[in-house]
């Protein structure tokens, strides 16, 4: 459920050449830490904080400027898509092939037929999917958004407008746009750590909840709490159980979490332990060394 308009040519542009063509100001790009580098094969989302929810995809590869929209794009990232797409051609003097047609197309002909009617046509596509497996089956979904990869599952569709395509929609794009953006400054996003069990070879994902600053609790199997020398691992649904007024979710079940004092970060974790059914094993002790040196933090982007 994606579409993509492709840009042939030689010419590399830089970000900031883009951006200087772009309607909008406000336009962000992941990865582009510095405006005045060209547009490489990473792939970079373009997005409007508070009004996008997948963002849009731009990379170029092979001579090739890609630039793609995925299911539940919002409408503004519609937008955003054609106006990156008229700019590049524009930019390059290069025709433009989207994923319908079997040749590439004049600029003109792409305006006229890649417009605000376009959009109504195409933004609704996929979402019957979203209905189905979350409202039917009760699954969680996964979609990379301009910050996170975002989940949506039960909860989220409970409160959605099931009665048509469109209202779901419209529900689901203004919830997204409303909770994937918070302040990255402040809510620190700590690394996920991979164990591997030696005996079984199972690998599972680790995060570890901090006492000290404000993080982005993000999905992962299991959940490290410790208090003193003890530490105690439990699964990440579980989180639900220990969230006190200091989490705050941000999608289905993901957190943002506000410092804890030594009293709060304690209740916590005693009550961790009362419902835990694991205790310290082979793959938290690996994680002796690293919990005193992680100083780093990432940002996953898709």
């Amino acid at each position: 459920m994606s579409f993509y308009f492709t840009i042939g040519s030689e010419k590399k542009i830089t970000y900031r050449q883009l951006s200087d063509k772009l309607k909008s100001d406000n336009i962000e790009f992941s990865y582009a830490e510095n405006i005045d580098e060209f547009i490489d094969e990473y792939n970079c989302k373009a997005f409007i904080k508070d009004k996008s929810t997948r963002g849009v995809n731009l990379n170029y590869r092979e001579q090739e400027y890609s630039i793609g929209l995925n299911i539940v794009s919002s409408e503004t990232d519609f937008e955003i898509a054609l106006n990156i797409t008229e700019a590049i051609s524009e930019l390059t003097q290069s025709p433009i092939l989207p994923e319908d047609e079997e040749n590439p197309i004049d600029l003109i002909t792409f305006k006229n037929n890649y417009n605000s009617k376009w959009i109504e046509q195409e933004k609704y596509g996929g979402i019957s999917i979203f209905i189905d497996k979350i409202g039917n089956d009760g699954e969680i979904l996964e979609i990379g958004c301009c910050y996170m990869n975002y989940k949506v599952g039960p909860n989220i569709h409970k409160k959605l407008d099931t009665r048509t395509e469109k209202s779901y929609y419209d529900g689901l794009v203004s919830h997204i746009s409303k909770t994937q953006f918070w302040d990255r400054e402040k809510y620190q996003i700590p690394n996920i750590i991979q164990t591997t069990n030696r005996e079984t070879g199972e690998k599972k994902n680790i995060i570890i909840l901090y006492q000290n600053g404000k993080q982005f609790l993000s999905n992962a199997d299991v959940v490290v709490i410790s208090h003193e020398e003890s530490r105690i691992e439990i699964p990440y649904e579980k989180i639900k159980l220990l969230a006190s007024e200091k989490f705050h979710l941000v999608d289905e079940v993901q957190y943002l979490v506000d410092e804890l004092t030594d009293e709060e970060y304690k209740k916590i974790y005693l009550k961790a332990e009362e419902i835990s059914t694991l205790k310290e094993t082979e793959s938290i002790a690996g994680l002796n060394s690293a919990l005193g040196a992680q100083k780093k933090w990432w940002e996953f982007w898709k």
